[in-house]
């Protein structure tokens, strides 16, 4: 009851991130890479925060790397939109009395066409001016500990930062997780707060005032996820998602395992029409695991996510 008491705490969260509205910090978050699912076994089911283990959990709950019994690895690759590429990394090590995690994810924009005014005396807007590029990164160290044989806690902190041509703002962010196994029927409940912190400094010019540039917020994120089996073979669950800047999201899943080699993964967002759906396939043998998803979008072209991983 003690853990369960936690796990309720952590939940309670999400009452103060949806007192905030759905729309009211559209356009001021900053780092909104945060929110980019990079992951692939998780992209295909909508989020992993209750089923999140080993090294992938680096990248949806911290509290799923407590159970990592030896040196685990995760890697994968994003092609997100608009050309833009995503590439993420991590391994997890058990020590210091729980689980000890790296990561990195990093995001590449691409070249980027530059526009603006030309000329001093003749206002002409020029369309083409070369170009410039924008990067993302995130530097993160993670903790997890199972308290009990059904109850986990984990937490990350990142370094964060953002170059767009020769302008650049950094900072730091946090996420707390927890995971309960409730031992019936292979239902695990998880809940992630992430990506909180301080205000980042917008960088506005050293004449303007505070109001006119204020600071930008990092997109806090509350996700929560209840899985467990269907029937045999097929694990089916539900993850809720809120970004401070968005609308609450709710999406189905299901992932059936053929022979504990192959699975089959399936997830339907009914509250996000521009990405609705998402598939994805897993292979794994000898602690050697390979990922494959897709998403739909409305408007643009799918993304594809592909990961590998090992676990000793």
């Amino acid at each position: 009851m003690k853990w369960l008491t936690i796990s309720l705490v952590v939940i309670s969260f999400q009452t103060m991130i949806m007192a905030e509205g759905d729309n009211d910090k559209v356009g001021s978050s900053a780092f909104k890479f945060l929110n980019i699912q990079t992951d692939a076994h998780g992209a295909a089911l909508g989020g992993l925060a209750a089923q999140a283990s080993g090294a992938n959990a680096l990248f949806w709950n911290p509290a799923g790397i407590a159970g990592s019994e030896g040196i685990g690895f995760s890697g994968g690759m994003t092609q997100w939109l608009v050309e833009t590429t995503v590439m993420n990394a991590g391994v997890v090590m058990p020590m210091m009395g729980g689980t000890v995690g790296l990561s990195l994810v990093s995001v590449d924009y691409g070249d980027i066409m530059k526009s603006g005014w030309a000329g001093t005396t003749e206002f002409v807007f020029e369309p083409n001016q070369g170009s410039f590029t924008a990067t993302d990164m995130s530097l993160q160290a993670s903790y997890g500990k199972s308290l009990s044989d059904k109850f986990s806690l984990g937490a990350t902190a990142k370094m964060i930062s953002q170059n767009i041509d020769d302008v650049s703002i950094s900072g730091l962010a946090f996420d707390i997780g927890t995971q309960f196994n409730t031992g019936y029927r292979g239902i695990s409940m998880g809940a992630v707060v992430s990506n909180f912190g301080p205000d980042v400094d917008s960088q506005a010019p050293e004449d303007a005032s505070y109001e006119e540039f204020p600071g930008m917020s990092l997109p806090m994120t509350f996700s929560f996820g209840v899985v467990g089996e269907a029937i045999p073979g097929l694990n089916a669950g539900l993850n809720v998602l809120k970004q401070a800047d968005m609308a609450q999201e709710f999406i189905f899943n299901g992932e059936y395992s053929v022979a504990d080699i192959a699975s089959l993964r399936f997830s339907y967002n009914i509250s996000n029409p521009q990405e609705p759906m998402s598939f994805g396939v897993g292979l794994g043998m000898a602690g050697v695991t390979a990922n494959v998803a897709i998403t739909t979008t409305q408007y643009f072209d799918n993304v594809m996510r592909f990961g590998i991983g090992y676990a000793l």
